[in-house]
């Protein structure tokens, strides 16, 4: 693995440890519709919940274009390469986040619903690794006091987040895994850090 630089492990920390400074808040907007899963294990529709018809086609097309990546290896040759934290990312309690691969070349003030900067990856009995949600991140300057805050994607505002020097806006959209506590939450108790990636 490439040794992350600087910038990158300031942006992947604050996206990994998100709940430490905000995982708590609630967005603006409701966001606790759960989702049905389809004989694949991903969900394929909204059952209930006060998601907007707008967040169901948001989360369908972002689904559309992270569907390749349910393969690891094409997610790695698209650039999904640097992990960090190093390790599988949780929270006992409460849930886990798994995880973490980047794609650095995403990772700029721009953010797009199809190409999110990080995706999340559960990993398996066997050894394997399975898609369970994406990351949006931003780099956040703390001197503009909020100015700097992307849009908000999907109707939900990114939250602010700064641990250990590190300052991002995050949001996370569980696309590929069933959330009870919400699609926009940070952990998710249906994903766990009980088996070991095997490289």
């Amino acid at each position: 693995m490439t040794r992350p630089t600087s910038a990158q492990l300031l942006v992947a920390a604050a996206c990994a440890l998100i709940a430490a400074c905000a995982g708590d808040a609630t967005p603006p907007t409701s966001a606790t519709a759960t989702v049905v899963a389809d004989d694949h294990g991903a969900h394929s529709k909204i059952a209930t919940g006060p998601l907007t018809v707008a967040q169901e086609a948001g989360i369908k097309a972002a689904r559309k274009a992270t569907a390749r990546f349910n393969s690891f290896n094409q997610a790695q040759k698209a650039g999904y390469t640097l992990q960090f934290p190093e390790g599988c990312a949780e929270l006992p309690g409460t849930g886990a986040q798994a995880y973490h691969y980047m794609n650095e070349k995403l990772v700029d003030t721009k953010i797009e619903l199809e190409r999110p900067e990080l995706l999340m990856y559960e990993p398996q009995r066997n050894g394997s690794l399975e898609l369970v949600g994406l990351d949006y991140v931003a780099p956040r300057d703390p001197d503009l006091k909020g100015a700097d805050r992307p849009l908000p994607l999907l109707g939900m505002e990114f939250m602010e987040v700064s641990v250990k020097g590190a300052d991002v806006w995050a949001l996370h959209i569980w696309a590929w895994r069933p959330n009870a506590l919400g699609v926009f939450k940070p952990w998710n108790p249906a994903v766990s850090c009980q088996y070991q990636f095997q490289d």
